[in-house]
């Protein structure tokens, strides 16, 4: 339900499957996105919401290690976290 809820913002578009080449002359140590999030729920690779939380906050970690502040993803990325701490609150 939660990535959901994430997958529907206009802006999680930007989080939905990472393209190397859109990260200029960085490479992102661990990637991480929602399309691979969503595999491996379909996959059942998760072995506990520990697992799931810890990729969901990899898409975030990464964002503010690869983007500058005053970006617009950085922004987006700040929106849908906050978004997922509230409904993972529930």
């Amino acid at each position: 339900d939660i990535l959901h809820e994430l997958e529907n913002k206009s802006y999680a578009n930007l989080f939905y499957k990472y393209v190397e080449k859109d990260v200029k002359n960085k490479a992102i140590k661990n990637p991480m996105d929602l399309f691979t999030i969503n595999l491996k729920l379909k996959n059942n690779q998760y072995i506990s919401l520990e697992e799931f939380e810890k990729d969901i906050r990899l898409i975030f970690c990464n964002c503010y290690t690869y983007n500058d502040v005053e970006s617009e993803i950085y922004r987006s990325g700040k929106t849908l976290e906050c978004i997922f701490n509230k409904k993972w609150n529930e």
